[in-house]
């Protein structure tokens, strides 16, 4: 969701990864990561996963992650759950993910949440 890392005073800085409907643009979860690691790990995966599904009332169908991004567990974890997964380079996916990109800038207003 975020173009450059947000920052807290309190506890570094986080990537925030989401999953979101392409027919609709709407937002069924988001979790905030740590830089500091690589990727999602499995226990938010499946937080995301089960959020996404309690949200839209049905469980995602198809995930498509950019290819530059470490996603070897939100991959693992959807592919167990029957979920089919395909990479693909981020610039495919910009034109989906750009309003919401924006308006996630918008709300953490200049990057840094107290």
């Amino acid at each position: 969701m975020n173009e450059a890392p947000v920052m807290t005073e309190a506890d570094g800085d986080f990537n925030a990864m989401a999953i979101m409907e392409v027919a609709t643009g709407m937002i069924f979860g988001m979790e905030l990561v740590q830089v500091s690691m690589s990727g999602l790990p499995e226990f938010l995966s499946r937080k995301l996963l089960a959020d996404a599904e309690g949200q839209s009332g049905s469980r995602p169908q198809k995930l498509f992650i950019a290819t530059e991004y470490h996603a070897d567990d939100l991959v693992k974890v959807a592919e167990a759950m029957g979920i089919e997964v395909e990479r693909v380079p981020a610039k495919d996916l910009s034109g989906i993910t750009q309003e919401a990109r924006e308006g996630f800038a918008a709300h953490v207003s200049g990057g840094r949440i107290q």
